[in-house]
């Protein structure tokens, strides 16, 4: 089973697009938070310790940026 996958992202933001694009070619659902539009959003992400985006939380992994690598890992694709 796959765990819920949140991309933290915003408006504007290559990296964001290319890790919803990453997800969406391998087939994997995700909720999206625009830290832009949605100050609960960012305060969560700041609550992580996060201060850029995109932030991707896949279960219990947390990665910062587009990390194709880090990414495969957490979705068991590697």
């Amino acid at each position: 089973m796959t765990p819920e996958i949140v991309v933290y992202s915003g408006t504007h933001c290559a990296p964001c697009d290319a890790v919803k694009a990453f997800l969406k070619e391998n087939g994997f659902d995700y909720a999206e938070k625009n830290v832009n539009k949605d100050k609960e959003a960012r305060q969560e992400m700041r609550a992580m310790g996060m201060v850029s985006i995109p932030v991707t939380v896949i279960g219990e992994h947390t990665i910062q940026g587009f990390d194709k690598p880090a990414l495969q890992t957490a979705l068991g694709l590697k």
